[in-house]
């Protein structure tokens, strides 16, 4: 019968898993400890092996990396697929299979660029039928800046949510200067500043709590 693992032992397989994991989520230690609610210290300390995540914790960060528990306790995973063998490969030459992962900042330019790419056909649309209107550029702004607001929420943090924010707030403006047809659009961009200020002190209310160790 094979002996139980040691406390240490058992730290050291959990903190190889966790670390693991998070690098092959995209995660920084701040950014996984954010999803569980501990602090980075924790989460540090925790791929150290100078401590144990509790059993909640444990089951929060299995249910968010798509694994079971049982998968964070073991450090053999027979699961897990091995590489398939590459024939072409020299003897001893150790072959490593790619990880492939979302690559958020591409998904969120491609999907701008096809705001603006609509936009665009639909300008040279208005123009082939001999009214040139710039309304879908003046549409794309704030379409844009909602689709940023939207993916900085979902996977970015405070700063990158306090500029897409900043961006659609003005895009409005100049939205609605075009659509008033403001005489001095400038002037109505003076609420900007302020508009801009606010969003700035929204992004940063937060509840602070005490980290849990």
């Amino acid at each position: 019968m094979a002996a139980e693992p040691t406390q240490q032992q058992l730290q050291t397989v959990i903190a190889a898993n966790i670390a693991s994991l998070r690098r092959a989520n995209g995660l920084t230690q701040a950014g996984l400890a954010e999803k569980l609610g501990y602090s980075d210290k924790s989460v540090s300390k925790w791929e150290r092996a100078e401590g144990l995540p509790d059993v909640l914790c444990l089951k929060a960060m299995a249910d968010l990396f798509g694994v079971s528990v049982d998968y964070l306790l073991e450090a053999d995973h027979p699961d897990t697929p091995d590489p398939a063998p590459d024939s072409g490969s020299e003897e001893g030459e150790e072959n490593v299979s790619p990880v492939y992962r979302l690559n958020r900042c591409n998904v969120a330019g491609v999907s701008v660029a096809g705001v603006w790419f609509l936009a665009a056909a639909a300008f040279v649309i208005t123009v082939l039928a001999g009214k040139p209107d710039i309304l879908p550029f003046a549409l794309a702004a704030p379409i844009s800046a909602v689709l940023l607001v939207v993916f900085a929420a979902l996977w970015g943090g405070r700063l990158r949510l306090f500029f897409a924010v900043t961006l659609l707030v003005w895009g409005l403006m100049f939205l609605l200067c075009w659509i008033f047809r403001a005489s001095d659009p400038w002037l109505a961009m003076i609420l900007g500043i302020p508009a801009t200020v606010v969003v700035w002190l929204a992004c940063r209310v937060t509840t602070k709590e005490t980290p849990k160790e």
